[in-house]
């Protein structure tokens, strides 16, 4: 139905309404006193006192009426005003009409709360995109900023114009030209590759582009990071050549170890005959220790290539799993003078994961911390709720590792340390990735070295 026939309906509503509930009044309270004379009516012959009686009952249904007309008022008008600010909060002030007022006034406040529901959907959204975005109203104002833009650009950018939330830097010149030429409407940016220098005075690499709003006079600027898109690239690259290394390793594996196992026998029976006082008994003993060696490597590399059969059913305590493995190493290096903190953020919900590899892997990675920290250095262990999972950061101070090497401290056979085999970070990559989760390394010369692991949460 149109606006206009909705707007006649409603008044014919409450002039129905302002009618009624005075006549009902009045009916009812001259109904009332007729009942009342008739019931205590005077003897025959007193006419003035009967009269005088049907004058208060006139009197008292003449008060009723103009009560009620102030009732309905009362009534109506409250309700009018609510109607109008209901439909002023919504888009559409069309709505189909009702039976009376309290059905239009419920059905208007129906919608402003499905309103309100998805404007807060939407705004949860907005917040948890990938991507940072600034809305900017025709004058160059901003409207509103999700959190991955004011990660870019700081805190408290609403109602500030974007000249004073981008900072003047030189690097900034062409990114500040194609805002100002959006907004006079001289051309948009579909999307391009962009340096921008943010407000903490780091250059950034940014696929930005520029798009006019729908709704209203102004510009979306959308803010890519193109360095985490890379980092999801190298982890999906990554995952493919560890499927591939997978496979070839298992077959290598396989063929190694079945004649290794003929080669010991055979040392086995050569040993035999040699006296304990002969040398070459020694270099035999050497041998076969070498073999055997070699032989559980090659078990270790066939279970490593085999995470992916994991059954990954167990809602698991990540809290419980970081203090375990923490409390199985740290007395091995009190000799170090080594503090240790732990800051666990509570209440985090389970995810599903092999308790044992994952235990496995923060055993790994806490004494790698311990082993890396001088004396008196400190290791701290800490997790944290994010959007979708939980992070898990393993911190130890006064160490650090180059950027050259951090890419390579994950592959196979790579290790810093004296008789190391490499694999024990290897391998803890490849427990967290069958996880669905990733692990990476953050250094600095002056505060130390960071594993951070991200696990996402138990599905449902």
């Amino acid at each position: 139905m149109k606006n206009d026939e909705f707007l006649s309906q409603f008044r014919a509503t409450r002039i129905r309404l302002i009618i009624a509930i005075p006549v009902v009044m009045f009916l009812f309270t001259f109904g009332s006193g007729i009942l009342a004379l008739f019931l205590t009516r005077p003897p025959f012959g007193e006419s003035e006192a009967m009269l005088t009686t049907t004058l208060w009952i006139l009197t008292m249904s003449g008060v009723a009426l103009f009560g009620g007309i102030l009732l309905a008022l009362g009534i109506t008008r409250p309700l009018k005003k609510m109607k109008q600010k209901g439909e002023e909060i919504l888009s559409s002030p069309s709505l189909p009409p009702q039976h009376s007022e309290i059905d239009d006034l419920a059905q208007v406040f129906n919608q402003m709360t499905f309103s309100l529901n998805q404007f807060l959907k939407d705004h949860q959204i907005l917040e948890n995109l990938p991507e940072g975005l600034i809305f900017l109203e025709a004058s160059g104002t901003v409207i509103s900023v999700n959190k991955k833009a004011e990660e870019i650009f700081g805190s408290d950018l609403d109602s500030r114009p974007y000249w004073e939330v981008i900072p003047h830097h030189s690097q900034n010149k062409s990114f500040l030209k194609r805002v100002d030429r959006a907004l006079r409407g001289d051309g948009f940016l579909l999307s391009q590759e962009t340096k921008i220098r943010n407000t903490n005075g780091q250059d950034l690499t940014l696929w930005v582009g520029i798009s006019p709003l729908k709704e209203k006079k102004g510009i979306i600027i959308s803010l890519k990071d193109l360095e985490e898109l890379r980092r999801i690239r190298d982890q999906i690259r990554r995952a493919e050549s560890l499927a591939g290394l997978g496979t070839l390793t298992s077959i290598l594996s396989h063929e190694i170890k079945n004649p290794l196992g003929s080669i010991r026998g055979l040392l086995e029976l050569i040993q035999e005959g040699f006296s304990s006082e002969d040398r070459r008994k020694t270099y035999v003993d050497r041998t076969i220790q070498e073999i055997d060696r070699l032989t559980h490597l090659s078990e270790d590399l066939l279970d490593l290539f085999h995470l992916d059969a994991l059954d990954l059913n167990d809602a698991v305590n990540i809290n419980d799993l970081l203090r375990e493995a923490l409390a199985l190493n740290q007395h091995e290096f009190q000799a170090k003078n080594i503090s240790v903190q732990e800051k666990y953020e509570e209440d985090l919900p389970h995810i599903k994961a092999d308790p044992e590899k994952l235990t496995q892997t923060f055993v790994n990675l806490i004494i790698n911390a311990f082993q890396a920290t001088p004396d008196g250095g400190q290791v701290s262990v800490t997790t944290e709720g994010v959007p979708f999972g939980i992070s898990i950061r393993i911190h130890n101070t006064d160490s650090y590792i180059p950027p050259e090497n951090r890419d390579s401290i994950f592959l196979p056979s790579y290790s810093s340390k004296k008789g190391g085999s490499g694999f024990g970070l290897f391998l803890a990559q490849r427990i967290i990735l069958v996880h669905q989760g990733s692990i990476e390394v953050e250094s600095d010369t002056k505060e130390g070295t960071t594993f951070r692991i991200e696990l996402p949460f138990e599905d449902g």
